[in-house]
């Protein structure tokens, strides 16, 4: 499991479940949205030329070297590209 704090309220987690990646995002220690998704669609995301991926309730989009994060339509915080990539690669 990989975990990346983005705020005094809310926790990014990364979590092996089976051939998917689980990502969570923890609002205040509780589980507020989670997406299954495979660890080379999410790399492809970040070398890509696309701008969004996901769609729903979590959503992760892409702005220059940054990837803001949507929660229920709302964004809650900015990471770097750089951050998620260590991350992914950690989960390899």
């Amino acid at each position: 499991m990989q975990q990346l704090i983005l705020n005094s309220k809310y926790v990014l987690v990364f979590e092996p479940s089976g051939s998917k990646i689980r990502i969570v995002v923890l609002d205040g220690g509780l589980e507020s949205v989670c997406r299954k998704e495979t660890l080379k669609n999410l790399t492809r995301f970040l070398v890509s030329e696309e701008i969004r991926i996901f769609k729903g309730r979590l959503q992760l989009r892409k702005i220059n070297n940054a990837i803001e994060i949507i929660v229920k339509g709302k964004p809650i915080a900015i990471i770097s590209s750089a951050s998620l990539e260590r991350i992914l690669n950690n989960l390899q």
